[in-house]
């Protein structure tokens, strides 16, 4: 898999704090599609980078294939990146797909306007640091530290994901949990390459369609890794 892949895309960001009488506001209204509505599409897309990330720190703990740790090492990075682009600095994602500001930040971030900002890959291994699952009541269910020791960037699972990150929790290291683990990145990793291509085709943001654009070829090379590998390593052909 390479690892000198370089995009430069558009960061989708917040532009600002709505007031306090908006604090409650849901960010993805129900009357659009998600593949049309910027807000949808970022929190889903916040929501894979964070399954990607916290199902590949499991495999740098279980695994001991240099093939599936490479890979796993490469996904922490491409989806930090991402994550990095469409969360801002100090703010997480809640359970109801809202974006908050951290404690004393103020309340729930708007969409608002688009800013730009380039988008690089980074190409060194990471270290990861930090619990697999870091609990917050105020979430409501299971939040992921997408980059732990940094302001921010929490997301909150949604219930599917919890189960399948089980899954994988419960799995025992070794040839088993890289047959989970290949099986499983080989679906996340084509669906998130079929929410960008939507949004990139009927997004309702100029900018934020060409944010999803440049990521889309990262994302493929990911999801061609991750099929390739599950081929190599997963001889089930239902483990999810």
């Amino acid at each position: 898999m390479s690892r000198t892949a370089l995009l430069a895309a558009l960061a989708v960001t917040v532009a600002g704090s709505l007031p306090a009488a908006a604090q409650n506001l849901v960010i993805f209204p129900n009357d659009r599609p998600a593949a049309e509505s910027t807000e949808a599409f970022r929190a889903e897309a916040l929501r894979s980078d964070a399954y990607n990330i916290e199902a590949s720190r499991l495999a740098l703990q279980k695994s001991g294939n240099r093939a599936v740790r490479g890979y796993a090492e490469q996904t922490i990075v491409n989806r930090q990146a991402t994550t990095d682009a469409l969360l801002p600095r100090g703010t997480s994602l809640s359970s109801s797909g809202t974006v908050v500001g951290d404690a004393g930040n103020g309340g729930l971030l708007g969409s608002g306007g688009l800013l730009t900002a380039p988008l690089a890959i980074a190409t060194a291994p990471i270290a990861v640091v930090g619990n697999v699952l870091q609990g917050q009541p105020a979430f409501g269910r299971s939040l992921v530290d997408t980059n732990p020791g940094t302001p921010g960037r929490r997301v909150a699972l949604d219930p599917a994901r919890e189960q399948r990150l089980a899954r994988l929790q419960a799995a025992p290291s070794g040839k088993r949990f890289d047959a989970l683990y290949t099986a499983d990145q080989a679906r996340a990793q084509g669906d998130s390459v079929q929410l960008y291509e939507t949004y990139s085709r009927f997004g309702d943001s100029q900018v934020g369609r060409t944010f999803a654009n440049e990521a889309k070829p990262m994302l493929r090379e990911d999801a061609g890794e991750a099929d390739r590998l599950a081929d190599r390593y997963s001889n089930a052909d239902s483990l999810f």
